[in-house]
């Protein structure tokens, strides 16, 4: 099972992280451990970005297995613009991927689900 955290830390946290990589790469000692993920600052920021829609066409597609972007509208009963718009930032935030292939009328985009669950993680 494919597990994605998402994480809720403070810039200050964030930034202290960074000045200690820095300054261990500045002597030129490599880090252990990277600051790598998706950081938010707050759970409002998570809730603006994975709104209850968002979280729908993800799931969707998890469970689905759509074969265009074209039905996943169908299925969630949005418009494609719309539906293109979050599935974009969904790519973006590393929850699905678009895997290419002949259709009828042209090239599809079937998205694919990265990920079988979410966690939430406050630091």
């Amino acid at each position: 099972m494919k597990i994605k955290k998402i994480r809720i830390k403070s810039k200050m946290e964030f930034a202290g992280e960074l000045r200690a990589i820095a300054k261990l790469m500045d002597k030129g000692v490599t880090p252990k451990k990277a600051v790598t993920g998706e950081f938010f600052e707050s759970l409002d920021a998570v809730r603006a970005i994975l709104t209850d829609k968002r979280l729908e066409l993800w799931r969707t597609i998890r469970d689905k297995k759509p074969e265009s972007i074209s039905e996943v509208a169908g299925l969630v009963g949005r418009g494609f613009k719309a539906v293109y718009r979050d599935l974009q930032l969904l790519e973006g935030l590393g929850l699905i991927t678009f895997k290419k292939g002949k259709g009828k009328r042209g090239d599809l985009q079937a998205p694919v689900s990265l990920v079988d669950e979410l966690q939430l993680a406050v630091a």
